[in-house]
This record gives structure tokens, sequence and C-alpha cells, in this order.
């Protein structure tokens, strides 16, 4: 769908690309192999000071490790993603672009980046799966909870998901919003695309991954579906799950972002963002709006469900948020939120 050169369609093209409908993965990056930014002044050396072993989770799915080396000018991945990223610092881009890292093989000014925290806590990149250049999402394993205690995981959560459906061809995505409560002893339920219902829509339980010491595994009806992961703890947590689901017709895979579901307060100010179309998105966020290439877009909080914020660019488009005091920020959309009316769009990131 082509984009209409109307003010709401600034925001459909960073929240939405087009008009809501997003590859279901990224670009593989490509351009300028000095790492010169698009104005032609060279870019400077990237500075990333985390030296902690990362846990990576692309967006269709599987983890990984990560480390970033030489001072943040590296960053390799191993386990079950792949490549190595060179990174430089494009000081010329406009705010927060400047604190993050490109790919010196990418072009500047559309290539995915990234970004950790301040803190080193949550961090964004991308990587290669099935030879196709994804975001990613980078976790400090000494922020990451123990599995030996399952209570970590207790509460409700505020639910993003992204997935990826091999059952048909081609492959479908969507994008879905959820409510999951989970007690002390790791039994989870889930309300799809509805904040209670009388029926969960899923029902399973959290166990210890074998062989790992923060991983954890989400089973459902006798099978590992996914494999997830709390940083943090308290209202600043973040439950990060990676799915691998083969209980249905085909394989589902993919990434969920969680938060406590809390009233939609996001800390204010500007996020670096990869997406599903292989870009980098600039977002200032606020309690009651979003400020994309320089337009201000009126947010509705709380709607569909307690912690998700709303927006809707000209096409009918609905954009669901979520965030937390951590510094995260995750945004996507899929009209219905089911397979046949995607693909999904789906982006993830953080304040530097």
């Amino acid at each position: 769908m082509k984009l209409h050169i109307v003010v709401a369609s600034l925001f459909a093209l960073a929240l939405s690309a087009c008009g809501g409908n997003g590859s279901n993965t990224a670009s593989t990056n490509s351009g300028n192999s000095s790492g010169d930014n698009s104005n032609g002044t060279a870019a400077t050396t990237c500075t990333i000071a985390n030296i902690h072993p990362l846990i990576a989770v692309a967006l269709t799915g599987g983890a990984g490790t990560a480390q970033f080396s030489n001072g943040g000018t590296t960053l390799a991945y191993s386990g079950n993603l792949s490549g190595t990223l060179s990174l430089v610092q494009d000081a010329n881009a406009p705010a927060p672009l400047n604190k993050a890292c490109m790919d010196s093989t990418g072009n500047s000014s559309t290539s995915m980046r990234t970004v950790m925290q301040s803190n080193g806590a949550l961090g964004v990149s991308h990587t290669v799966v099935n030879g196709a250049d994804q975001p990613a999402f980078l976790m400090d394993t000494t922020a990451l909870a123990s599995n030996t205690n399952l209570g970590a995981l207790q509460g409700t959560y505020t639910v993003l998901r992204y997935q990826h459906d091999t059952g048909s061809t081609p492959a479908q995505t969507r994008m879905s919003y959820a409510t999951i409560t989970i007690d002390n002893l790791g039994n989870w339920s889930t309300c799809k695309n509805t904040s209670t219902c009388s029926t969960a829509t899923a029902t399973g339980t959290f166990a210890a991954h074998s062989g790992s010491s923060y991983a954890f595994d989400l089973s459902s009806g006798g099978l590992v579906r996914a494999t997830a992961f709390m940083v943090g703890a308290g209202a600043n947590s973040t439950m990060v799950v990676t799915e691998n689901d083969t209980g249905g017709g085909g394989i589902v895979t993919g990434m969920w972002l969680g938060v406590p579901q809390a009233a939609w307060n996001p800390l204010a100010g500007s996020y670096v963002l990869n997406t599903t179309d292989g870009i980098q998105n600039p977002l200032t966020a606020s309690q009651q709006n979003l400020i994309v290439k320089s337009q201000n877009i009126p947010l509705t909080a709380n709607t569909p469900i307690t912690g998700i914020a709303t927006a809707s660019v000209s096409d009918g488009t609905i954009n669901y948020l979520i965030s937390s005091p951590a510094g995260l920020l995750v945004t996507g959309n899929n009209s219905g939120n089911n397979f046949a009316n995607g693909p999904a769009y789906f982006s993830f990131g953080v304040m530097p």
C-alpha cells in the first residue's frame, strides 16, 4: 500500500511502514561500506561500555548469545544467532540516533541501529536469521532474574506479540496484544486481545530451562512452546519470550515483549527503535502524544486494555504501544490481529 502524502502518513511511515502492512522480515543492510553517513562526513568510532555477556532474542524467534568487544566497536553473535557487526557512530545524526551505532556496511539513513541503555540492562540491535537481517533484543545477563525462583515471574503483564507462522505458503505474520497472569508457582494464563476473559485463551506453566540459570520454559498442553527471560524486578521488569511452537499445523515462531500491567505512563523522552521493515525509528514519547518526524501525534491511553496506548493513522490502522519505566517502548499493528490480515508490523527500542 502506497502512503498518501499527508501529515498522518508520517506517523504511518514511522510506526506502520506501508500503512500498517510491514514486511515480515527485515531487509539485509546495504550501502556505503566505508561507514560514512549520508552527508559524506565520516562516522566516528562506536563506544559501548557494556562488557557483560548478553542474551539476544531475534524477531522471528531464536535466542543466542552476544558480546561487545573492542570498546563497543564489535558485536558478535553466537549460539542460535549468527553474524558480527562492525559498529560506527553517526555523530551527525539527529538525537537520539547520535547515541546509537550502525553497522559500517549499512546505509546510515536507513539501517537498523545498535544501542544499549545507559545502565546497560536492555538494548536493541540486529542479526541474521535464515539469511535475513532482522531486529534483535539484547539483555545483560547480570540483570536477568534467576530461574530458581518462579515467584520472580508472579504478576499480570501487558504484552505485545509478533508471531511468524510457517504453516502457510508463504509464511504469514501477525501482531496481537494480550494480558498474561502468572502465579507464584509459575502457572500462567493468557487473554488474547482483551484484559479479562471468562475462559483463558491459553494456560500452562513456567519451569526452569535445563542447563541455564536464567531461562524459563513456557509450556502448554505438554509441549514447551517458548523460552522466556525476565529482566529487572518489580515495576521495572521486562518479560522477553522467544516463541518456537510446534503444536499447531506448522511452526509458529516469534517474540513477545511484556511489562507489568499498569496505567500507561511512559518514561518521557526519545527512543531508538528497530523495526520489521529493517529500518530505525526515532520516536519521542510522552503521556499523551508521540513526536514523529516533528509531527505531534495524539495517543489514547489505556485503550483497548490497561497499559496500552493507541494511535490511528489516516487509513484507519490502529497502532498499539506499551512502555516500561525501565526505558522500553514497543509498537505494533495488524488489522484484526490475525494472520489473514497480516503482514504485521512490530518495533521495539530503548531510551539510550
